[in-house]
């Protein structure tokens, strides 16, 4: 049994611990913006390859106490890091620290390096050399008092990035905050979804990828166990092996937008991810879409007001929240936004609440039940139905 740490953003955590749970995982931990994990190797595979709502694996590889500089170098000398690093490789190290010795974690990183490199010079007469931006190796060190734990990052660039994006939006949307929203408002590919502002395509291509069962990971190249001395390829090959990928679903993906521009990004990164026969990318403003056939869940991620500017924002809203009444019945709603002032003038009651963080933004994230007559009818109707 190894401990692993999968990182993701704050209030994610329920829904990784699930993820890695329903993979096998044992003793979930939820921890701040992470989920701490145990289970055999193969775990860290199919945990970088599956899970949508993580943003890198960690492995550890040692726990240590010390006292001062010296113990603290000499623990990180002992570390055996030729089983992953080659001596003509190149390496990076990350610290977080709290309440330490150290008055910076760039000391407490540059210590680390230090460690490690000398050994590689007894053992070898040379040292790997650093690169922060795509090393063979990247440490993790996480700190607290005098207790220190040595990571190994598996993911290497963060696993947001899923690999079908030929061309981002300005203001896009984070992959992982897309498949969480789809998480929350239990999408299980049972009904078409629909995105009315779907700028670089993000949020169909996502529940289509939920639907068909795709893994997040599927259209990414490389990893950062890919670099390691000693992976086998050969192993990973057959874990990915596994996945059982649908051919077809009885559903279908639409996505629009009145910008052109957006427009053509969609459908090249629909076009990238192999998606063309189930997501339809088409130009249209948001106040002439509707669903093709009902019931359908309608999400978007419209301008906050920070990265795109709406002339009028409050009024935008008040005509999203008009298009969902008039347009939707029968259809489930969602809408996320940084602007809770904006958010108001949608003018509908919200069915569900959460807080997620797009980027640094903290943002809300409705739900809304439309139907047609008033809402009382509706309770009553609903109720009925659950009896």
């Amino acid at each position: 049994m190894e401990y692993f740490v999968a990182k993701t953003f704050a209030g994610l955590e329920p829904l990784l611990a699930k993820e890695l749970e329903a993979l096998g995982a044992r003793n979930c931990r939820v921890l701040s913006r992470s989920v701490a994990f145990e289970g055999p190797l193969d775990l860290m595979y199919e945990a970088n390859y599956h899970c949508r709502t993580a943003l890198r694996v960690l492995w550890r590889q040692m726990s240590f106490t010390f006292n001062s500089n010296r113990q603290y170098y000499e623990q990180l000398f002992d570390y055996p890091a030729e089983r992953f690093l080659n001596r003509d490789g190149t390496l990076a190290v990350h610290a977080t620290i709290a309440d330490t010795i150290f008055k910076t974690p760039l000391f407490a990183s540059v210590l680390a390096k230090d460690a490690i490199c000398d050994r590689f010079r007894d053992l070898y007469g040379e040292r790997p050399s650093v690169d922060r931006e795509s090393p063979d190796v990247q440490f993790h060190l996480h700190i607290h008092q005098n207790e220190a734990q040595l990571f190994l990052d598996s993911s290497g660039e963060s696993l947001h990035k899923r690999g079908y994006k030929v061309r981002s939006h300005p203001a896009p949307i984070n992959e992982v905050v897309a498949a969480a929203m789809l998480m929350l408002a239990g999408y299980d590919g049972s009904c078409d979804f629909i995105d009315p502002m779907c700028g670089g395509g993000t949020l169909p291509i996502e529940a289509a990828m939920m639907a068909l069962h795709i893994p997040a990971g599927f259209y990414r190249r490389d990893y950062g166990f890919c670099r390691w001395k000693g992976f086998d390829p050969k192993r990973w090959k057959e874990i990915r092996a596994k996945a059982e990928i649908l051919d077809n679903v009885d559903v279908e993906f639409y996505g629009s937008d009145i910008n052109p521009k957006f427009v053509e990004m969609a459908r090249d990164n629909v076009a990238k991810a192999g998606l063309r026969d189930f997501i339809h990318i088409e130009r249209r403003d948001m106040r002439q879409s509707s669903p093709v056939r009902t019931p359908a869940l309608v999400m978007m991620n419209p301008p906050y007001g920070e990265r795109l500017e709406v002339d009028d924002l409050a009024g935008f809203y008040a005509e999203i929240g008009d298009t969902f009444k008039h347009n939707y019945a029968g259809c489930r709603a969602f809408l996320i936004s940084s602007d809770t002032q904006a958010l108001k003038r949608v003018g509908l009651k919200p069915s569900s609440k959460h807080t997620l963080f797009n980027g640094p933004l903290e943002c809300r994230f409705l739900g809304y039940d439309l139907y047609t007559g008033d809402r009382k009818s509706h309770v009553i109707q609903k109720n009925n139905k659950e009896r």
